[in-house]
């Protein structure tokens, strides 16, 4: 069984954190980042300009940065960070993760 399948019985089903909880941040410091450093991050892994990242932008920036399974990583990113449901991660739903550090 895996272990994002088990749930405490003290634990909200829709409780976010209890399912992949947040270690590290993402981004060493990435509390410390201030708007502009969070922008050009931004930028840099919109690589069709768009001002929106899709799946397949997310999934190619974690294999850029060397991350373990980068489709569940994506998978989670777009879980928890695409708070209007179009699929997309904006800018303002990617300062978001950063600054709460779900992107790990």
């Amino acid at each position: 069984m895996f272990p994002w399948t088990i749930q405490s019985k003290n634990i909200g089903k829709d409780c976010k954190a209890a399912i992949f909880p947040s270690q590290k941040p993402a981004i060493p410091g990435s509390h410390q980042l201030s708007e502009d450093q969070l922008n050009k991050i931004f930028m840099r892994f919109d690589t069709n300009g768009d001002g929106l990242l899709s799946k397949e932008e997310v999934k190619s920036a974690y294999n850029k940065l060397g991350k373990s399974f980068p489709g569940v990583r994506t998978w989670w990113a777009l879980h928890v960070g695409d708070e209007n449901g179009d699929g997309y991660i904006s800018q303002n739903e990617f300062n978001k993760l950063v600054k709460k550090n779900y992107l790990t």
